[in-house]
């Protein structure tokens, strides 16, 4: 029970963090300007209820977390002693396990711009540390 209230707590924390975060790395102007330059492209979905994508994108990145924070759980004895570097180390994993294999999937079997999928590889990854980083100091 213990070991569910604390993924529960850090999925949550470690989503708060990334949502606000994530909003500045992904909402600055030179971002926004990439994201603006593709909305025509049929890969990308139109969202015309900003309010619902954003309550379904806390939702999601919620649920993440929680999973994210149950592996955290299972492989902290695993990861350094050190908080920064266990973060970081766990940020890793986080990019080996998730970011490379979507960027790659993703590039190979859509019409994602390319752009866009070096911003999600980017963002991703600065994203993943940040996550790491959450859970190492919260659980």
């Amino acid at each position: 029970m213990a070991t569910l209230l604390s993924a529960l707590f850090g999925g949550f924390i470690s989503s708060v963090v990334w949502f606000i975060l994530g909003g500045a790395l992904y909402m600055n102007p030179f971002i926004a300007k990439i994201y603006h330059s593709t909305e025509y492209s049929p890969a990308v979905k139109k969202w015309p209820n900003v309010p619902q994508y954003l309550g379904m994108m806390f939702l999601f990145t919620f649920v993440q977390g929680f999973f994210f924070a149950l592996v955290y759980l299972f492989m902290k004895s695993s990861l350094p002693v050190e908080t920064i570097s266990r973060g970081l180390a766990f940020g890793l994993v986080l990019i080996a396990i998730r970011i490379i294999p979507r960027f790659l999937d993703m590039w190979i079997q859509t019409t994602y711009p390319n752009r866009l999928l070096v911003v999600e590889l980017l963002n991703g990854s600065i994203g993943s540390f940040i996550m790491g980083l959450a859970l190492a100091y919260v659980i």
